[in-house]
C-alpha cells in the first residue's frame, strides 16, 4: 500500500509536469503577439517575467543563504573589479563566464 503522503506527492508530480506543458504552449501562443512588439515594450515584458521569477525563487535562495542584510554597503561596479584586481583576477580571463559555460557543459 502506497502511504497518504506518497501519493499526494505524485499527485504533485503529475501536477507541475502538467503545469510545465500547458506553459509551453502558453509560450508557443505568445511568440507572434512578442514579436509586435516594440523593444521597449518586449523588454519590459521580460523584465516582469524575470522579477516574478525571482519573487518565486526568493523564498529558496534565503532558505539556503541566510536573509540579506539591509545594511549592508553594496559595492559598485568599480569597486568590484577593484577588488577582484586586488584577489588577482584579472578581468579578460573571464572566469565567471568560464565557470558557467563548464557547469553547463557538465
Amino acid at each position: 500500500m502506497i502511504p497518504p503522503i506518497t501519493k499526494l506527492l505524485i499527485k504533485i508530480e503529475q501536477l507541475e509536469w502538467d503545469l510545465a506543458e500547458v506553459k509551453k504552449e502558453l509560450e508557443k501562443l505568445q511568440a507572434p503577439f512578442m514579436k509586435s512588439l516594440t523593444p521597449e515594450e518586449r523588454q519590459a515584458a521580460r523584465l516582469a517575467r524575470v522579477r516574478a521569477q525571482n519573487e518565486r525563487l526568493r523564498p529558496s535562495i534565503e532558505k539556503a543563504l541566510g536573509k540579506p542584510d539591509p545594511n549592508a554597503e553594496i559595492p559598485t561596479a568599480e569597486e568590484l573589479q577593484k577588488l577582484l584586481l586586488e584577489d588577482g583576477i584579472k578581468p579578460e580571463e573571464n572566469l565567471g563566464s568560464r565557470a558557467i559555460i563548464e557547469e553547463r557543459e557538465k
